[in-house]
C-alpha cells in the first residue's frame, strides 16, 4: 500500500528524532542530569515522535487496516506539548542556577507548571482515548470535552510560561555569561511552542473525536483536524514547530555558550 503524505512525514519524523534521541541520550549521560531536566524531557518527546511516526507509517502499511493504531498515534500526538513545556521548565531552571533557581520561590513557582503541563497531559490523552471510543456515545461525549479542556490547559500554560519567562529577564544581570544565550533561545522557542498550543486549540474543535469522524460544522475548523484534516497545518504548526523548538533549545544551551564563552 503507497504512502499518503501523513505517511511520508511520518517516516520523515522517525528520520529526524533519531538523532536528537541519540544525542540527548549523550548529554545526559555526560553531564548525568546535574544540569536540570531540559535534556530529559527532549529525549522523552523525541520518543513520543518517533513512537507517533512508526504508528502511523504501521496504520498505512499493515493489511487490514487497524484503527488502533491510528488511535494511538493521535493519542501520542497531543501528549507531545507537554514534554516540550516540561523541557522549557528544567531550560529555565538551568539558566538561573546560581541566580534566582535557588529561591524557594522559583522552585514552587516551577513545580506547578510542571504539574499544570502534568495535567494537561493526563487531559489531553484521556479525551483522545475516550472520544475515539466507538462503543460508548457518553464517553465519546466525555473525550470531546477531555480534549477541549487539555487543549485550554496548553493554552494557559504557555501564557505561564511566556511572563515567567519575562520574570527571568529581570535577573539577566545576575546570570552567568555562557547562560544567556539559552534565555534568549528559550525566547525563540516559546514563539514556536505558542503556535503549537494554538493548533491544539483548533484540533480540539475540529472534530468530536480525535480521529476526525465526527467533524465540525465549521469548514475551516476541519482543516485542521490532525487526522483527518488538511495535512499541511498539521506539518506547520504542529511537527515542524515542536522540531524547530527542540532544534533551538538543543543549540541554546549547547553549542551556542561553548563556540562564544568556551564552556557550558
Amino acid at each position: 500500500m503507497p504512502l499518503d503524505e501523513r505517511g511520508q512525514i511520518a517516516a520523515a519524523e522517525i528520520g529526524f528524532y533519531v538523532p536528537i534521541a541519540a544525542i540527548t541520550i549523550v548529554l545526559m549521560g555526560r553531564y548525568a542530569l546535574r544540569r536540570d531536566a531540559g535534556w530529559l524531557f527532549l529525549f522523552l518527546h523525541s520518543l513520543v515522535r518517533i513512537a507517533n511516526g512508526a504508528l502511523l507509517l504501521a496504520g498505512q502499511l499493515v493489511e487490514p487496516t487497524m484503527i488502533t493504531l491510528f488511535r494511538a498515534a493521535y493519542a501520542l500526538d497531543v501528549a507531545a506539548p507537554a514534554f516540550l513545556s516540561l523541557a522549557i521548565i528544567g531550560f529555565l531552571g538551568l539558566v538561573g542556577q546560581h541566580s534566582f533557581s535557588e529561591s524557594n520561590r522559583t522552585i514552587r513557582s516551577f513545580r506547578v507548571i510542571a504539574i499544570l503541563a502534568l495535567a494537561a497531559l493526563a487531559i489531553s490523552v484521556a479525551g483522545a482515548v475516550q472520544s475515539n471510543d466507538p462503543s460508548s456515545e457518553s464517553a465519546q461525549n466525555i473525550g470531546k470535552i477531555l480534549r477541549e479542556v487539555g487543549a485550554i490547559i496548553y493554552a494557559a500554560l504557555w501564557v505561564i510560561l511566556f511572563f515567567t519567562h519575562l520574570v527571568c529577564y529581570s535577573y539577566r544581570y545576575t546570570l552567568r555569561p555562557e547562560r544567556r544565550p539559552l534565555l534568549r533561545g528559550i525566547t525563540l522557542a516559546l514563539l514556536f511552542l505558542g503556535t503549537r498550543a494554538a493548533y491544539s486549540i483548533l484540533n480540539a474543535w475540529s472534530a468530536d473525536d480525535e480521529l476526525g469522524l465526527r467533524p465540525s460544522s465549521n469548514p475551516t475548523l476541519r482543516r485542521f483536524n490532525t487526522a483527518t484534516g488538511d495535512w499541511i497545518p498539521w506539518l506547520v504548526m504542529d511537527l515542524i514547530m515542536e522540531y524547530g523548538l527542540v532544534v533551538i533549545c538543543l543549540l541554546a544551551s549547547t553549542i551556542i555558550p561553548r563556540r562564544w564563552y568556551g564552556k557550558f
